[in-house]
């Protein structure tokens, strides 16, 4: 896993990863979140841009994670 600061990180944003990893959706994850598809996808790309990886790639109808956010996912307990 390539460097970046850890302290970029927040409990949200690590949530949020563990839901869109979770529903496997944006769509369905705003609807968990209780927030709108568009912040779902602000904060995708906001935690993107500091890992400096996509985390999700499209497949059919949904996304799956990639490696980064499955190694992402994992460390989230002791990040936060």
């Amino acid at each position: 896993m390539s460097q970046f600061d850890h302290l970029d990180l927040d409990g949200h944003l690590l949530q949020l990863l563990l839901v869109v990893l979770d529903e496997g959706s944006i769509t369905r994850s705003a609807r968990r979140l209780n927030v709108g598809q568009s912040a779902v996808s602000h904060l995708l790309n906001k935690l993107r841009a500091i890992v400096g990886d996509s985390l999700f790639v499209k497949s059919g109808r949904g996304i799956v994670p990639t490696t980064r956010a499955q190694e992402l996912a994992v460390a989230a307990p002791h990040l936060a």
